[in-house]
């Protein structure tokens, strides 16, 4: 994949400065801190993932908490049957992820608008009845608890471990999904969300290039939920459940579908608002109401398209 390089993204400087306060979190030496970090990346991981298709594909799925939670209960079910080891588990995760998206991919994806928006919706549900149901496997309502922090390849039982091993992946996501932004295929799958018809005319079949988005999506949607499960410790059904692919979807609506960026300002939002925002008044839903209710009345682009207007007005005007 080519990378232009020759311009540079304004977006690249914010992603800097995230990054290295991110590193920077343990040296505040306050577990609670670390662990609405550690929240932030996990869903700013599956948020970006959920942009993939949302934002570059213009494909809307009800059910993406499908390969969330597949990763964490693969990584779960690993380490309890096979070998403790979260790094061996996440590596499972991510396999689990992308074979789902596969199957999931092929059954849905020749499809379009609302008819794959319902098939993802029923696909997601279908799982979690799957893990609600099959007790003896998945723990039935109850879950999975005591997910594996030690093994014979990492020791991340400390927080500080756990806290930079989560980081490593959310830096990788990061460099890799941006890598996949600035390249030839992503511009080519972002042009299914611009204009689907034309694509053909290109040479690359459209159920090809949706197929690719999925497998990417979904396989970093896996080693979000793989992340979940390390830093909680358990799993349960909920994982699976049509409201939790709410949560990317509101974090893209909110950061800006159209901007690399956008998913990540978009999960910032949100775990302030549910964490403190809910310290002071039980109102975190309101606030997040009002704030997705003005973006869509007043821009749809989220709240980095409102930036990119005032920028180009100071910028234009000066």
């Amino acid at each position: 994949m080519w990378v232009r390089l020759s311009r540079l993204d304004p977006q690249l400087y914010a992603l800097a400065l995230l990054c290295i306060g991110a590193a920077s979190i343990p040296a505040l030496r306050d577990p609670f801190y670390m662990y609405m970090a550690s929240l932030f990346m996990i869903l700013s991981m599956f948020s970006l993932s959920y942009n993939i298709l949302f934002g570059y594909a213009g494909l809307l799925s009800f059910g993406h908490a499908l390969f969330y939670a597949g990763g964490a209960y693969s990584l779960a079910i690993f380490n309890r049957d096979v070998i403790k080891d979260p790094l061996l588990g996440t590596i499972v995760a991510i396999g689990v992820s992308l074979a789902l998206a596969l199957v999931v991919g092929a059954l849905t994806l020749r499809h379009s608008r609302i008819y794959f928006s319902m098939l993802t919706l029923a696909f997601g549900m279908l799982l979690y009845a799957l893990l609600l149901k099959w007790r003896s496997f998945t723990g039935g309502s109850d879950g999975l608890s005591g997910v594996a922090r030690t093994g014979i390849l990492i020791d991340i039982s400390d927080p500080l471990a756990r806290y930079y091993y989560i980081y490593a992946f959310f830096l990788a996501t990061i460099i890799l999904l941006y890598i996949l932004h600035r390249s030839r295929l992503g511009l080519l799958i972002r042009s299914l969300g611009a204009n689907e018809d034309f694509v053909p005319f290109t040479g690359h079949p459209i159920f090809r290039l949706r197929m690719i988005a999925f497998i990417i999506s979904g396989s970093v949607a896996g080693v979000a939920g793989a992340l979940y499960a390390i830093l909680m410790g358990a799993v349960t059904p909920d994982l699976a459940y049509w409201t939790t692919s709410a949560e990317p979807l509101l974090a893209t609506l909110i950061g800006g579908a159209q901007f690399f960026s956008g998913p990540i300002l978009g999960s910032l939002v949100i775990v302030f608002l549910t964490t403190y925002v809910a310290r002071w008044a039980d109102i975190w839903q309101l606030a997040l109401g009002m704030i997705l209710a003005s973006l869509i009345l007043g821009s749809r682009g989220g709240i980095l398209e409102v930036v990119d207007r005032l920028w180009r007005v100071r910028r234009y005007s000066g």
